[in-house]
């Protein structure tokens, strides 16, 4: 099973994860976030914004995005919440962005 592949996705998923797409969407998501805060939601459109502008960026479901964002999150500590915005469904989430982190 690849290392980034929950124990508890099916085999299918476990299979179709490619690190070396995940990794690229994940540095596209870490840009995207030097543009301004953004919800996870946000993040997602804006990589299908900008995508013309970046031909490595490959093509993938609007949901890959969405969940690089958490990726991004865990292991760019500058990546925080810095607020909560609504979501297209309505729901409270929140919103992140970069912050200075103390050394």
């Amino acid at each position: 099973m690849p290392t980034n592949a929950r124990l508890t996705d099916p085999t299918e998923s476990a299979t179709a994860f490619n690190p070396d797409q995940a990794r690229i969407i994940r540095e596209a998501v870490c840009w995207l976030y030097t543009l301004g805060p953004a919800s996870d939601e946000r993040i997602a459109d804006l990589y299908f914004e900008h995508i013309d502008g970046h031909p490595s960026w490959p093509w993938c479901d609007w949901e890959s995005v969405r969940k690089r964002t958490s990726d991004a999150r865990r292991l760019d500590k500058r990546i925080q919440k810095v607020g909560t915005t609504t979501s297209s469904h309505g729901k409270t989430v929140g919103k992140y962005g970069y912050v200075e982190v103390a050394a």
